[in-house]
Formats: C-alpha cells, structure tokens, sequence
C-alpha cells in the first residue's frame, strides 16, 4: 500500500500541478491531508554556519546581492543553527510512504534560488535562542537541513517540471534525487553531494 502525505495550499497552482501528475502515478494510493510526522531526533539536527558561509562565498548561481547579504548576516550568527523548535513547524510538500519507507519530495519554486521574500522569520541557536533572519534566509537554511539529512529525498525544479511534465515520472529511490534545468543553481552542487 502506498499512502501519500500532501497539505495543499491555494496558492501554490504549480505546486498542485505537480501533486496531480504524481497522483496519476500511484492511483490506488491513500491521501492525507496533512503533513508527514517528522521525528523528534531532527530537532536537534543543525546547519553549521561556517560551512554555509563557505558555500554561499563561493557558489555563482545564486543573485550575488542577496548572497552577500545572506553570509552578512551568518556572519552574526552561532556555528550551529536549528532550524525549529517543535516539529509541527517542520514539513516536507509531499511525502510518499512505500513499504513502511517514506520519501521526502520538495517542489522548488523561483523563490528558493532567487532568495526572495524579507518578512522576519526565525531560525534557533544550538540553545533554543531564537534567531531573527530574513525569509530568504530562513528557507535556504531549511533547504540545506533538509538536503543533508533527509534520505530518500527528492528536489523538483518548477522549471524543469515544466519542461518535463509530460515525461517524468516519480521514482522511489533510497538516495538523492533532484532535477534542474543545466547551468541553474542546484543543492546538490551546493552540499557537494555525489551524482
């Protein structure tokens, strides 16, 4: 049996657009409503700040202002970042349970390379100390935890699904996966992960 976690949101249509097409793949799966569970040991799961100092000090694909931006303000920040308290304020767009195995699946939009968006949010010291960062920021840190340590994981690019649509098909894999349009900025380059 297949079961299938997805807590849709009005205004992501691409989004939508993409859980319909993985839907089309497993039509006999049971849907939830609601976000998958995530287990308490990643709270204290962290990002170290000097490491993503480095990435962002090197990596070219990301605006070069928000980039600059982004290592300022890490700068400022503790060696060690959480990315929340609780995990109810955790969640993956669509998680895919196969043989008691869950698959974690983001869909990427511009937002999360073009380091958009400037409401205050929050990330946390290795403490609990509550961290104020720009919304850019916040989901970049959340994209890296979630990169390194959530396994099997899976990225789509909104672009490249676009293209791909009409031949993509949802493979669950016990590994990275992501796809991305050639010469874009891309997680797997960004955590040095291996192909």
């Amino acid at each position: 049996m297949i079961t299938i976690y997805h807590k849709p949101h009005q205004s992501r249509t691409r989004e939508a657009v993409f859980f319909n097409a993985l839907l089309t793949q497993f039509p006999n799966a049971v849907f939830c409503n609601e976000n998958f569970p995530i287990q308490s040991n990643y709270l204290g799961k962290f990002v170290d700040t000097r490491k993503l100092i480095a990435w962002l000090e090197t990596e070219t694909l990301l605006p070069n202002t928000k980039r600059r931006q982004c290592v300022q303000i890490l700068k400022g920040c503790p060696e060690q970042l959480k990315v929340a308290l609780q995990v109810s304020r955790i969640s993956f767009d669509i998680v895919v349970v196969a043989n008691q195995q869950a698959y974690y699946l983001e869909f990427h939009e511009e937002q999360h390379r073009r380091l958009t968006v400037s409401r205050i949010r929050k990330v946390f010291a290795s403490d609990g100390t509550a961290i104020e960062v720009p919304r850019y920021l916040q989901r970049l840190i959340r994209d890296v935890w979630r990169t390194l340590y959530f396994r099997p994981y899976t990225i789509v690019w909104s672009d490249w699904f676009e293209e791909h649509q009409a031949t993509y098909k949802v493979t669950l894999r016990g590994s990275f996966q992501e796809f991305h349009k050639d010469g874009r900025f891309s997680f797997r380059e960004f955590c040095h992960i291996s192909q």
